[in-house]
């Protein structure tokens, strides 16, 4: 389950269990052509060998990213949301493309009168998406969700799940953490000898539950200040396995701290450039002045296409903004109750003496 950006484990996982979900409650049923492939095992056939295998996670930010989908999807809807449809719902009405109530207050020294000479584009060849044909874009209707999705609600209790195989990585990246870096490429036999234990673990097949404190759901909510309502961070406390891996978080840049502050200034200045490109865009657009010899070299991107970069950019700042919050050190792994008595951890088999004897002796 690779992911590219942060973030992106998260929502694979939510949305697989909402497939999950849906076809455990019978919404949704596999294709008849599914059906007729030699392979095809029915729905309890595939949970019963999802419960023979695992899932691995390899480093801190992933099963942090695991833990935040999986409560997402086993809390959310059932309906199926579209994401782009979403974000340009939430823009929809941000007036960043709002026209001005006379189109030529876009520039100061517009002309008064209309060109003498005939418009290269007229509102007849204009795109079907043009201003001069609407005046704001049509809100795209919702999916309309199928019968049934609606009514049903997070479970009470969750179903068996596969167990997980935790496997620590601290990825070494920075300036400062070369000598870790050059250390760590002569000494590859720690990483092969770790994954071969770790594979060791899947094979044999022995698990536990996982272990949560009891009142894990009091720690890992925060203090409020009386004074400026910020989040007073808790002290370090022992989390059970929600620790995993902890101690790799020390080795993460410092300078992703500054995340939220760099997209926040790179959406800054975006908007202030944004209503200049807009207005030519319309001005070519609506013939009200000639493109320039520059223009004819390298067209200026229309209304249409700055709307769609527009949304590109929200939606990478959203996604990066909302995945750096999940696996930020100072973010703990999110919990729900109904995995206590369902989740296991891979662990190492019991050995026995005529093994211990041996390992001593070696």
């Amino acid at each position: 389950m690779p992911g590219k950006r942060h973030g992106d484990i998260a929502k694979r996982v939510a949305e697989d269990v909402r497939i999950r979900r849906r076809f455990d409650l019978g919404l949704d049923q596999d294709s008849d052509i599914k059906k007729a492939l030699p392979t095809y095992k029915n729905l309890a056939e595939q949970r019963r060998r999802e419960l023979e295998g695992g899932i691995v996670i390899v480093g801190r930010p992933t099963f942090k990213e695991f833990m935040a989908g999986m409560c997402k999807g086993w809390t959310g809807s059932l309906e199926k949301v579209d994401p782009d449809e979403e974000l340009a719902r939430i823009l929809e009405n941000d007036n960043h493309f709002d026209e001005p109530e006379d189109p030529r207050e876009f520039v100061d020294d517009a002309p008064s009168h209309p060109p003498s000479r005939p418009s290269p584009i007229s509102s007849a060849q204009a795109p079907i998406f043009s201003p001069l044909q609407t005046h704001k874009p049509t809100p795209t209707p919702p999916i309309p969700s199928p019968k049934g999705a609606s009514t049903h609600g997070p479970p009470s209790q969750i179903p068996p799940l596969s167990p997980l195989l935790l496997v620590p990585f601290t990825n070494h990246i920075g300036l400062q953490q070369i000598p870790l870096m050059i250390w760590g490429f002569f000494n590859q036999r720690h990483k092969v000898r770790a994954g071969a234990e770790a594979g060791y673990r899947l094979v044999m097949s022995n698990t536990r539950p996982i272990r949560i404190p009891d009142n894990v759901e009091e720690l890992l909510t925060p203090t409020i200040s009386d004074g400026d309502k910020t989040h007073i961070p808790q002290p370090s406390l022992d989390l059970g396995d929600l620790d995993f891996d902890k101690d790799g978080e020390s080795y993460v840049k410092s300078s992703l701290s500054a995340m939220p502050e760099e997209i926040e200034k790179l959406r800054t200045k975006y908007y202030e450039t944004l209503p200049a490109k807009l207005a030519t865009a319309r001005e070519l657009t609506r013939g009200i002045r000639e493109p320039t010899k520059a223009e004819l070299e390298n067209p200026p991107p229309t209304e249409v296409e700055l709307r769609a970069e527009r949304s590109k950019k929200e939606r990478r700042w959203r996604d990066d903004l909302e995945g750096w919050e999940i696996i930020k050190p100072s973010t703990n792994p999110l919990w729900d109750e109904r995995f206590r008595n369902v989740l296991r951890i891979f662990i190492d088999p019991p050995q026995d003496e005529s093994e211990v004897d041996h390992t001593k002796s070696s």
